[in-house]
Parts: C-alpha cells; structure tokens; sequence
C-alpha cells in the first residue's frame, strides 16, 4: 500500500526528498512489506533505496533496525552518507554493510555460541589471501588433483557455494568435491574462516538455530539487499531463511547486470522473489541518465524491450557514433584520442569522459602508448594503488572529509572525491573498528576520537584534490595509529594494509586517488565490469571487434553462455553515457603471443553487438 503522504515520523528533509520522486520511486520507498524492485540503468535506482531504507527506519520502532546490505564498502558507506543527508543518524539501528560483513559480524560473531561448530568467537581467525592458497594446494595434493590452476580453483569456489546452499553437485567431478571438503576441514582444524565460509557457515548456522533466526529478526525486521542479480545460491538461501523468519526484505536488482555469473550469480534468484506471492513488485523505467537514442543502442544490444523511456524532461536525444578503424588496434586507439579531443573541444571536461576497454590486453596497450604520446592525463582505475578493506577505506573517508572542508560540499567543491561524512560520523565508524579489533577503551569516546581526527583533516592549509596525499597520508595513519588496528583487525585485508600504505607513502598518490575518487583533470580508463554503477557525459569504446568483443578463438565460435556473459558487460558499458557513446570498430586484432602461437594478426569483421546497434537505431 502506498501511503498518500509521508507520516508524521518522517523527518523533513527526507519527507521532503520522498516528495520529490518519481510515483514509481515513492511507491518503491514508502511500501510495506515484502518488494522486489527492478531498475534499469540511470533510474535512480540508489536514491529510491536510500529513501526506502530512511522510510523503514523512521516508521519502525526505536529499538529495532534495518539491515542494508551491498556489495562493497563504499556503496555501503555511501548509503548512509546520503541518509545523512536526509536527516537520519541512525546509530546501531542500522547496518549499512556488505553481505560478507554482514555474515561475520551480525551473525557468525554473535550467534555460533548457539550450535558450538563452524566458528568460535574468540579464536576464529579470518584467513590471509596466501593463507588460503596454501590450504587450497595442500588439498588438492591430497585429494589427487594436483596443483591448482586459475580456472580449478574458480571451479572449486563455484562448487562450494552449491554445496553451502543445499544444491545438486551432480555436474562436478567427484575429485573437485574431495578437494572442498578436505579444505574446509583444513579450514576448521585451523581455526580459520575465509571469505566463502561467512555466507556458508551463515547459512548452516540460521539453518540449525532457531533462536539466531528470531534475534536477527527481532533486531533488523526489515532487509535491504542492494545488486540482488549479483547474489549467489548461498546469500539467496540466507534471504529465505529470514523471510521465513519473519522479516520483511527489499530485493533492488536488474537482470541484465548480472556480472559475477562465473561465480555462481544468476539473475534467477531475483525472478524468484519477483514471481513469489507475498513479494509486491516495483519497476523503474524512467532512465534520468541517457538520451533516447542511447537507450535505443542498449536496448538493442540487450535484445530485449524492458519499456526503458528517457525522462520527460530530457530534450535531447543523445547521439550514438559508430566508426570504423581502418587498421590495426593502434588505428584504434588513435580513434579514440581524436574522440576525446573532440569532446574536450565540445567543452566537457576530462573527468566527464571515459574510455572503456573488456580486458586487459593489446586494446588497453595500444590505448596507454596513445594517451601517453598525445600527454593527455589519464587515471587508469586497473592501476590503482589505494588497498581494499574496511580501514582503507575509512582512511579515504577521511581524506574525503578533509578535502569537503568542516561544512561538506556547502563550503568546498567536492569535484573528484566521493562525499564526505561529518567527524562525529567518521569517529563512529573508526570506534566501531576499533571495537572489532579488541582495541577500544573506556575513555575511546565518540568525541576523543573525532578530536584526534580533526587535527589532521581540518589542519591548514586544506590540500585540494589534485595535490600529493603522501604528507597528509603520513600524519592521518600516525594520528589513528593504523599499524596496530591493522594487525588486530579481523579482516584479513585490513593485515595487509599497513604494508600496502608504507608502499603508498613513497609513491605519488593524488588525495582525490587517496579518497576514492577520480583524478580531476583526467580521464577514466577502466574496465566494462569496473565501470557499473557510474555515469560519464561521454564514453568511448574502442577494440569492437568479434573475437575481442566477445572473446573467443577464431576457429572457435563462442558459445552462447560467452556472447550472453560479453552482451551483459558491453550493456553495462553503453549505458555509462548521459549524452554520447564513441563506438570504434575494426576488422582484425592482434592476436598476443604465447606458449603455441607467436604474435600474429586475425582478421575478423566488427562487433555483432553494433550489428545490432545499427540496425535498431535504423
């Protein structure tokens, strides 16, 4: 049901922001009960969910929560920065983290004391990467299998999600089977969890323990789950168990943007809940990002209708461009530099471009070496140096909040960073880390804690985001004294960021890198897959050529699975622009060298997807 107003609860700013939607995003935000909401690209997919979630918490009672959970930190801090912004401080009530976090701290943590297996709260460790790999040779060895290579273990991690889930393990082989379950004892007689384990030793533990499932229940009665088409069979499972518990969830996803299918991911999980009888439903079709005729290219690489329409008051059209590269990769990277000239001389800035590339390889060498020559500053984002984890990134928070300044984006450009949290918000966050390493002491309040930070993030003069972070980076991990979380935090990637920030101190770093963002003055350069979720005035794609785009051997056709997985990524590249996409084509490739083949060149013909492109727009 679909209140006519927000109701009293509701604080202002966010009654005002639940005003302001679409009808389809306010009915999305304010409904009760069960939903499954399916957003196309640009249609404001995170405004609608943070609303929601603001909703959910100002019409729930005061000691209950809701649990919102994404896929990485920054999409997960970024919730409840804009929560802030629409005057909610939640506090404990919410749990803004990543399904993987979630697992570990909101109930492996707190609740495996009830089944006394899988994991002991105060011996279990989370593994280290190397760790892992040492455990994954030694029962591969014993099992039979060898040393493992790239693709066994992507196998190996694939099957271990079915089996966490319950589902038939019938299409392995029974060697593979051996190999994870001799590893996850190997796991168990260490004391060790790794990444996999959470979500799985989650799901066995709700399964078994009924008092778990109603404490979870009765602390976060409403679930949020944000890229829901990325979730596995295990994180599905867990979803079910709490809906059968009693929780109300929200599933926010799109099936076309199905990108970790190599690890299990389907968009079948989602359709589920989207066909069930207790889940209302919810589309967004209204893109506020692309001209019509851009939506017009990605339906037709979709092949599908899905009724996307360009916002009413969105006059232009937008403009697709196909070229042709008369020549090998080189042709097209120099394509693309004339492209992004073009653009420049259009007026945009360099920020507001993008070149997008599949894979690393012969197009990304050939467009490095362009750029390079034509001194036209790049962020290749594959490159960057900043570590991952929950202490990186609450040090690019940090940097984030220095470069706002005290008053946020009212007083400072934020232009290149992500947005910045207030100080109280930033010492919550660093206090919650330090709870979780067994670090916090009586006297390690809110306040102490947002002094200390406030020595280094309004110190003068305030650096801008084109400036070197080595100094600042050099006093900000002094101050939080990041060597000794590092090595007590529980995340294995939090151990190693201390090694990673000594590397970071002796190497250029901008402080817009340092926080997250893009480098103002450049342009991006980045992966299809890594560029979901963003939005570019313009891109350009070079290296549209079959065998590139989709990738395959020449003698080999592809197999539908290939052209589906290479549909899905080159979708979500097309529909990264807001006003134009640069398509560059060709007609053969360089084929690199290896143990077979030395370097040779195959001719091929153009894409299939622009095919298809052309012909939809015609």
């Amino acid at each position: 049901m679909l209140p006519e107003t927000a109701p009293a609860l509701v604080p202002p700013t966010l009654a005002a922001e639940l005003s302001q939607l679409h009808p389809a995003q306010r009915e999305a935000a304010m409904h009760t009960g069960n939903l499954t909401v399916l957003a196309g690209p640009g249609a404001g997919k995170t405004r609608t969910l943070v609303a929601r979630i603001g909703f959910l918490l100002a019409t729930t009672s005061p000691r209950r929560g809701v649990a919102a959970l994404t896929y990485t930190e920054a999409a997960a801090a970024e919730t409840t920065r804009r929560l802030h912004r629409l005057g909610m401080r939640p506090g404990r009530r919410l749990s803004s983290s990543t399904v993987h976090a979630f697992c570990l701290q909101g109930i492996l943590r707190p609740y495996a004391h009830l089944i006394g297996e899988g994991f002991k709260r105060d011996s279990t460790t989370v593994a280290a990467d190397d760790t892992c790999r040492s455990l994954w040779s030694q029962a591969a060895h014993e099992c039979g299998l060898g040393n493992p290579t790239s693709r066994d273990r992507t196998t190996l991690e694939r099957l271990r999600r079915v089996l966490y889930a319950g589902e038939s393990a019938d299409n392995f082989h029974a060697t593979y089977k051996s190999v994870v379950l001799r590893y996850e004892e190997l796991l168990l007689q260490g004391d060790l969890i790794d990444f996999e384990a959470m979500p799985g030793r989650a799901l066995a533990l709700l399964r078994k323990s009924r008092t778990a499932r109603e404490q979870i229940v009765a602390r976060y009665p409403h679930i949020v789950i944000d890229e829901y088409q990325d979730l596995g069979p295990v994180l599905h499972g867990i979803v079910e168990v709490l809906l059968d518990a009693g929780a109300s969830v929200t599933a926010v996803g799109d099936p076309d943007q199905v990108l970790y299918a190599y690890q299990g991911a389907s968009a079948r999980y989602l359709q589920e809940l989207w066909n069930r009888p207790d889940f209302d439903r919810v589309r967004l079709t209204l893109n506020y990002r692309s001209g019509s005729a851009l939506i017009n290219a990605s339906r037709a690489v979709l092949g599908k209708d899905r009724g996307y329409q360009a916002a009413p008051e969105r006059a232009d059209t937008g403009t697709v461009t196909i070229k042709h590269a008369e020549g090998n990769l080189d042709r097209h990277a120099a394509m693309a530099i004339e492209a992004i000239r073009g653009q420049l001389a259009k007026g945009l800035t360099h920020e507001s471009i993008a070149i997008l590339y599949r894979a690393q390889g012969p197009v990304l060498d050939a467009l490095t070496q362009a750029l390079d020559a034509a001194r036209i500053p790049y962020d290749r984002e594959r490159n960057r140096r900043r570590p991952s984890g929950p202490l990186a990134e609450l040090l690019a928070l940090c940097t984030a909040r220095s470069l706002a300044g005290p008053l946020g984006s009212a007083n400072r450009p934020n232009t290149g960073t992500v947005r910045a949290l207030p100080l109280r918000e930033l010492a919550s966050v660093w206090q919650r880390q330090l709870q979780l390493a067994d670090l916090a002491h009586p006297d390690t309040t809110r306040r102490v804690l947002a002094q200390q930070l406030a020595t280094v993030l309004d110190a003068t003069p305030r650096l801008e985001p084109g400036d070197d972070a080595r100094s600042f980076l050099r006093e900000l991990t002094l101050a939080m004294d990041t060597a000794v979380l590092a090595s007590a935090s529980p995340d294995p990637r939090d151990r190693d960021t201390a090694d990673e920030l000594n590397v970071l101190q002796e190497a250029p770093l901008t402080m817009a890198e340092l926080a997250g963002g893009q480098i103002p003055g450049h342009i991006a350069v980045t992966t299809y897959h890594s560029a979901k979720g963003r939005e570019f005035s313009a891109v350009v794609l070079p290296g549209l050529v079959e065998g590139l785009v989709p990738s395959y051997f020449h003698n080999q056709p592809p197999k539908p699975s290939v052209v589906a997985a290479a549909r899905r990524e080159f979708y979500v590249a097309i529909t990264r622009a807001k006003d134009e996409a640069v398509l560059i084509t060709g007609d053969h490739y360089t084929v690199p060298a290896n143990r077979y083949y030395a370097e040779r060149e195959q001719s091929s013909r153009r894409t299939r997807f622009v095919d298809e492109i052309e012909q939809g727009l015609l």
